[in-house]
């Protein structure tokens, strides 16, 4: 995945994106903040420096609610967790069936789809009915059934979204390592700046899964889509949907 021509994932003429300052980074450094731009655009931080441009007591009120993180001992805590657990994993397989209900949607004749949509839109919830057994899918995903009901049944319009914003579909996607990949990398950055970690060590901590993630992604299109489904899947509401899509891939 190149940096330079993709910078920002493909939003960096999005007037709502903030900048910081021009700030000398390395390669790796410069990567690791593209990385983290899909957060930096829904947060409202600089996606193009280190810094977030965000007040530091600000800040560290945000890190220490949202994520417990409060000093270095807490954050390598969480880095470590993000690094070799995170929520990919236990996301996986209902990202699976949201896939299988839009396969279930595309193999359907155009008319028939049309109707369906508009008279019957559990129909292809039953075509995919195989992949949803929601008791499992909340047991292994940590979300109630009645959320995942709810996102399974309003996905074709957030799966769409990313198909014209992205130009990605779920069988592109097979691996959810984004949602946590990206998250590390800000997370990292907000330790930098609060002194939690050297600026020396932000390469190191940020960048745990970069090979996963350039091995599970073939453009930063895709790294946007991935962190988008997992964050739905995360907590789903379709006023979430939609502020998630329009903050991050509106150009």
């Amino acid at each position: 995945m190149g940096i330079r021509d993709t910078l920002g994932h493909a939003l960096l003429d999005n007037e709502k994106l903030n900048f910081g300052s021009e700030e000398s980074l390395t390669a790796e450094e410069q990567w690791l903040v593209t990385l983290s731009a899909p957060l930096s655009a829904f947060n409202g931080d600089h996606v193009n420096a280190l810094a977030t441009g965000k007040d530091n007591e600000a800040l560290r009120e945000g890190i220490s609610e949202v994520w417990n993180v409060h000093d270095r001992e807490s954050f390598e805590q969480m880095a470590r967790w993000l690094a070799e657990e995170g929520q990919r994993s236990s996301y996986l397989s209902t990202w699976q069936a949201v896939a299988a209900i839009d396969a279930a949607t595309q193999s359907t004749p155009a008319m028939l789809r049309l109707v369906m949509e508009a008279c019957f839109p559990a129909f292809f919830q039953i075509k995919a009915r195989k992949s949803l057994d929601y008791r499992a899918l909340s047991a292994e995903s940590g979300r109630p059934v009645s959320e995942l009901s709810q996102l399974t049944m309003g996905s074709q319009s957030w799966v769409n979204a990313l198909r014209k914003h992205f130009n990605v579909s779920p069988p592109q996607l097979s691996d959810l390592v984004a949602w946590d990949a990206v998250r590390l990398a800000s997370l990292s950055r907000w330790a930098v700046q609060l002194g939690f970690i050297e600026r020396g060590e932000f390469a190191g901590f940020a960048g745990a899964l970069a090979s996963q993630v350039r091995e599970a992604y073939a453009d930063w299109s895709q790294v946007s889509a991935a962190y988008i489904a997992a964050g739905l899947i995360w907590r789903y509401s379709d006023a979430r949907e939609e502020h998630l899509c329009a903050r991050i891939a509106c150009c």
